[in-house]
């Protein structure tokens, strides 16, 4: 039921579709770079690891707390001039206290320079996801222009169908020709009629989901240009497999991301191995209290003036902490570092891999789609030929409506899957491109 509501609507939007702007392959990929809702998300990631980069150098500042506080005392207590009293009493008191890091076994500065090549990676991740979405764009266009030239070939199908069921009709009438053959060619007709309509929802389906790629509000008005491709030139576009691998692993974004993950890992290490040394760090504060019930000599109350001058208290000084034993700590976490440097590396060399294995199938289905494009070029003249033939032997009455109808079959046949071969050679020899560093066009 689904699938005739979709088939439906593809009726009832095919003016609307010719009548709206068409977008280009470039279009549909910028646009998609600027609204992708899972592109945002990389760019939130890519935003956060931001964030702890600026902490990590953050940590070279001093940091600086304030304190007040306010007591109360019950029963016995010690006044100003030494002598206990049995009284309640209260006093305010307030503080700054700062403290600078000076050496920690260098693990502020490799800390930083681990967030750094960590954010790195994460910026490579971003234009990794980038690509891929406009690889993804570039499938589905070309998916769309398949499925395009499919219908025309379907309605190219209903068009000799009703040209033939017309000549039918006029033997018939003549009774140069049995009614049944009448028959059977409004059965092929009818036929042709639904492959047409199947191709059709087909088109309709790609392009809705192209515009769900690009997450459009709305696609019924949604459209691709149709742009002129030389097929003659692909085959001068495909570069050996060793040549395109050496350029892409050294720029793409796969191959980067690990390279930076590597030396964040390297880092780390570097932090873990910081905690075997002393630590070394600046020191001040200062403070001041206010008392109620403080009095002079004299036994008047003193104020807060006088106070604040007396009760102030400032400190300066240094301190080093020497690391003894830490249960061990120290040495285990130097471990799991080095476990994480060993997987980093690992994951590098799986990376290489992958991308040469990559490369090596891009390149194995440009050639072999190069091969199989004009092997069908050679079928579609063959059947074109061999539909002539048959039409021309039906016309004479050697041969019946099954043959001629089998023809004509074979050479719709041929024709599509030329077109299978074209688009899957276009892919290959734009994915080889894309690999080689190219920007994505037609």
């Amino acid at each position: 039921m689904k699938k005739y509501i979709l088939v439906a609507l593809a009726f009832l939007t095919l003016g609307t579709i010719q009548a709206q702007e068409k977008w280009s392959l470039e279009q549909c990929i910028d646009y998609a770079l600027k609204n992708n809702i899972t592109l945002k998300s990389s760019e939130l990631n890519t935003q956060s690891q931001e964030v702890r980069h600026q902490m990590a150098k953050n940590q070279r500042l001093p940091d600086l707390n304030g304190s007040v506080s306010q007591n109360l005392s019950f029963g016995q207590s010690m006044n100003n001039q030494g002598v206990y009293e049995n009284k309640n009493s209260q006093s305010y008191s307030g503080g700054l206290s700062s403290s600078v890091n000076i050496f920690s076994g260098f693990q502020v500065k490799n800390s930083i320079s681990a967030q750094e090549f960590t954010l790195k990676a994460t910026l490579e991740d971003l234009k990794k996801a980038r690509e891929s979405l406009s690889v993804s764009i570039a499938s589905g266009y070309l998916q769309i222009l398949y499925n395009k030239e499919l219908y025309l070939i379907a309605q190219d199908q209903v068009k000799l169908s009703e040209t033939q069921l017309t000549r039918y009709e006029n033997l018939a009438t003549h009774g140069k020709i049995p009614t049944g053959q009448v028959y059977e060619a409004k059965a092929q007709l009818a036929k042709d009629k639904l492959n047409a309509t199947e191709s059709q929802s087909n088109l309709q389906l790609s392009l809705l989901d192209l515009s769900q790629l690009l997450d459009l509000k709305e696609w019924q008005g949604f459209d691709v240009v149709d742009p002129s491709i030389d097929m003659t030139s692909l085959s001068l576009m495909i570069s050996p497999a060793n040549e395109v691998f050496d350029y892409a692993v050294g720029t793409k974004s796969t191959v980067k991301a690990s390279e930076y993950r590597l030396k964040s890992s390297e880092k780390n290490l570097e932090v873990s191995k910081g905690a075997y040394y002393p630590r070394l760090s600046l020191g001040a504060s200062y403070s001041n209290g206010y008392y109620p019930d403080l009095k002079n000599m004299d036994n008047t109350k003193m104020s807060l003036a006088d106070q604040m001058n007396i009760n102030s208290r400032t400190a300066i000084g240094l301190n080093l902490s020497i690391p003894i034993f830490n249960r061990f700590d120290t040495k285990n976490n130097i471990k799991l570092s080095k476990i994480d440097v060993e997987n980093a590396r690992l994951e590098l060399d799986n990376t290489k891999k992958t991308l040469y294995k990559e490369i090596q199938q891009a390149w194995f289905n440009a050639k072999t789609a190069s091969e199989k494009y004009q092997a069908s070029a050679e079928s579609v003249i063959n059947s074109e030929e061999a539909y002539r033939f048959a039409e021309e032997k039906f016309n004479n009455g050697r041969s019946t409506i099954y043959e001629f109808n089998q023809a004509k079959m074979n050479l719709a046949s041929a024709k599509s899957d030329q077109l299978q071969a074209k688009y899957n050679y276009l892919f290959s020899v734009k994915i080889l491109d894309f690999y080689k560093g190219e920007a994505l066009h037609l």
